[in-house]
């Protein structure tokens, strides 16, 4: 076999390998997204039965409301934002009370436009999906350990390696930091 020949096969390998390895990729993260769908799915329907029955369940429920009254803001108009903690039971033995986050629910009112976005944790209080509705704009960001690993609008993938979307990633988990901030405080009441 000539060297023309070798390079050719090894280029040729190479190319296969890199496309079976961005495929395999690609079925590990439709896999977890799925996974996270799932847990989504369960927490929505616990929650639900959960309001049904308040009285008998083990999730329980932290609403904050900002300007509850409604009164107007300077230069806003209404403005009204409702942030709902829903948490169950953690670790019995190291904790006896309620203090594992599942969602967060906010929604904000703000003269002609509602504002709508939610936080799903896993049973180790990972954030594994966000999803924002926010001027007629739908965003969903999945992630694993806490790391990005789809970002969407309105149905459609977005890259995470551009700099404008790393910084929409950013500001997620930043209030989502300020959000489990707030919440554990909450216990201490």
């Amino acid at each position: 076999m000539s060297k023309t020949s070798r390079l050719v096969v090894l280029l040729l390998l190479l190319l296969i390998g890199a496309f079976a390895g961005r495929t395999l990729c690609v079925a590990q993260t439709s896999g977890r997204i799925e996974a996270i769908k799932k847990i989504c799915q369960k927490t929505n329907e616990d929650i639900a039965r959960s309001e049904e029955s308040p009285e008998i369940s083990t999730i329980f429920l932290t609403e904050l409301a900002v300007n509850r009254n409604n009164g107007p803001y300077p230069a806003v108009g209404i403005y009204r934002t409702v942030v709902k903690f829903y948490y169950t039971f953690g670790d019995r033995e190291k904790e006896p009370y309620p203090n594992r986050l599942l969602k967060i629910i906010v929604a904000t009112d703000r003269s002609d436009r509602k504002e709508h976005s939610e936080f799903v944790f896993n049973e180790t209080e990972q954030m594994i999906f966000y999803l924002e509705k926010k001027d007629n704009i739908e965003r969903r960001l999945y992630l694993a350990a806490e790391k990005p690993i789809r970002l969407e609008q309105d149905g459609r993938p977005l890259s995470l390696k551009t700099r404008s979307q790393a910084a929409i990633v950013a500001t997620i988990m930043k209030e989502k930091a300020n959000l489990v901030q707030v919440f554990r405080r909450s216990l201490g009441f």
